[in-house]
This record gives structure tokens, sequence and C-alpha cells, in this order.
């Protein structure tokens, strides 16, 4: 990835198919820009109908400056546990 970001996505959605109200799930993710950062989102709940209210790229938190490094893990440590909202 030649220029990665960090965006947080807040994302809506069903956890149950036969629920009448929708839940709510804020995930991160490095993405190269939005459009990006919205499709890789929705892999990160596992929900129904699932779709993006409002992304928000982050460079800056409380006057410090976030700077990404990639790391020699294979695996994902930020996957969201799908039984998170359940």
């Amino acid at each position: 990835m030649k220029n990665p970001n960090l965006y947080a996505v807040l994302l809506g959605g069903k956890i149950r198919e036969n629920n009448l109200m929708e839940d709510h799930h804020l995930v991160f993710v490095v993405a190269e820009n939005e459009k990006e950062a919205r499709k890789l989102s929705k892999t990160k709940w596992d929900a129904v109908e699932i779709h993006v209210d409002g992304t928000q790229k982050i460079s800056s938190v409380d006057g410090y400056q976030i700077n990404l490094e990639k790391t020699n893990k294979e695996d994902d440590d930020s996957l969201v546990n799908p039984k998170y909202s359940a």
C-alpha cells in the first residue's frame, strides 16, 4: 500500500435478520482512500444489511500525529469479534 491512512468507519446493520432495530459498530481500517475504507470496513462485522453511516480519516488525535508502520505479523489482532454485539 503506497499511501496508507487510518479511517474510523461507523457501520449500521442488524445483528439478527429478524430484528426490527439496527445496531451500530465503529471499526478502524487502514486504506488508501475513503472508498476502499468503506469496502474493507464491512468485512469486519458479521451483521445483516450492513451499510456505512459515516467515515472519518484520522491523521491526528489530541495534538498527536498518527503514523502508520507495517508490522511483520501475519495475523490481524484488530478483527472484530462477531459475537461482540450479540
